[in-house]
């Protein structure tokens, strides 16, 4: 084989070889010949030690790139032959595992890869291996349960992953740490998944967080009498805001062209909390509010609404979700009874917020990153792998 440039600098890639040579050949690969130091062995079959050569054999390797280039090792192992037993054996070498064609630092650059936001295929693309090869050894990761917080928060995300459409995410909120995937938010998946845990574990849950979801909350009922759930903040101001962004839907559509579409790119500030409106969008919402006097009466319920959180007291904030909740019915505006009638149902969960300070927004974060790894992978259809993956990805 020609060789066209030298390299000498190995002594710490190939730490504790021998390197006779290392070249690179002319179509850009480097090719380095290796040896281990000669010693004495231990027989694996007799535990003697031995330092009689049978013979040589060179084994291809694949090796990670180095100055950009690929690298391929080419190893002279010995095998021994041990007199007592008369059996033989390959000398141990720190860079390949045995029936190995890859080195260990390979699988280790490989898991590497894994960490970062792409797909198995743009593993194997950047690797120089087959999707199958990187799905393989990826296979051999797996996680086992996790300990039980003290407080956790749940939540669902859109998997299409095992036969199933929904997936849940369990969080610890304060820790900051993913805890489990589950491959179903059906309530029989949810009890059979924490009675999974002892008693005493789901006996010291003190809080936890989710969205208004009745599954949810049925199976927290059943498995954890003493933990306190919390609605999450962010899911029951969005109902707020979506049903009085529902009302400008409505009235907008009574509107001449223009208009309508002014209103359309302006919802935003309809949207936005009043305190943080500048003095130009004030002047644009009350030119908004003066177009529509039931307009004006959703925006001051969906105002109002924020001052539930700013009490200090619990009695307090109960008091105002009360208050809130006479208003709106009296308003009589159609888009606000879904408001209503959940509120009523969570009123407890709702005034939670007050006293916890907890919310999902690490749960929604973690499902953002599962939304893009679904994306770039073209979706998942084995559960445990994807289950893995996540937990890989995020830990």
């Amino acid at each position: 084989m020609p060789y066209c440039q030298h390299y000498s600098e190995t002594s710490v890639l190939f730490k504790g070889t021998l390197v006779k040579s290392v070249a690179e050949s002319e179509d850009g690969i480097i090719h380095a010949f290796l040896e281990m130091p000669l010693r004495e062995h231990i027989c694996p079959y007799c535990g003697c030690t031995t330092s009689k050569i049978k013979d040589y054999r060179i084994q291809k390797i694949k090796d990670v790139e180095i100055i950009g280039k690929k690298m391929f090792i080419f190893l002279r192992k010995r095998r021994y032959y041990c007199a007592r037993c008369h059996k033989t054996f390959t000398e141990n070498n720190p860079l390949v595992a045995r029936y190995q064609r890859v080195t260990i630092r390979f699988y280790q650059q490989v898991y590497k890869e894994l960490m970062r936001m792409q797909s198995f295929k743009s593993v194997a693309e950047r690797m120089d291996v087959s999707v199958t090869s990187v799905i393989r050894w990826f296979d051999h990761i797996s996680y086992a349960r996790a300990n039980l917080p003290a407080r956790f928060s749940i939540d669902e995300f859109k998997g299409n992953t095992g036969n199933e459409k929904y997936q849940c995410n369990i969080t610890d909120p304060v820790s900051h740490k993913i805890l489990d995937i589950l491959p179903s938010r059906s309530l029989e998946r949810l009890c059979a998944h924490y009675r999974q845990y002892e008693v005493k574990e789901r006996l010291a849950v003190k809080e936890i967080v989710m969205d208004m979801s009745n599954i949810f909350r049925a199976a927290a009922h059943l498995l954890f009498p003493n933990a306190r759930i919390t609605a999450d903040k962010f899911h029951v101001i969005r109902l707020v805001s979506w049903s009085m962004d529902n009302v400008r839907k409505r009235i907008q559509k009574l509107f001449y062209k223009q208009k309508r579409k002014w209103f359309k790119r302006s919802k935003n500030i309809l949207l936005k909390p009043g305190y943080k409106l500048s003095p130009e969008e004030k002047i644009i919402l009350n030119q908004m509010l003066s177009a529509s006097a039931e307009l004006e009466k959703a925006y001051a319920l969906k105002e109002l609404f924020y001052k539930i959180f700013r009490k200090e007291s619990r009695r307090a904030a109960a008091r105002q979700l009360r208050n809130w909740l006479l208003l709106a019915a009296e308003s009589g505006i159609p888009e606000f009874a879904h408001c209503i009638d959940t509120f009523t149902k969570w009123r407890s969960a709702i005034i939670n917020i007050v006293e916890s300070k907890l919310t999902n927004g690490f749960t929604e974060g973690i499902n953002n990153k599962i939304k893009v790894l679904k994306r770039i992978s073209f979706g998942y259809r084995n559960f445990e792998r994807f289950r893995n993956r996540i937990l890989y990805l995020c830990s």
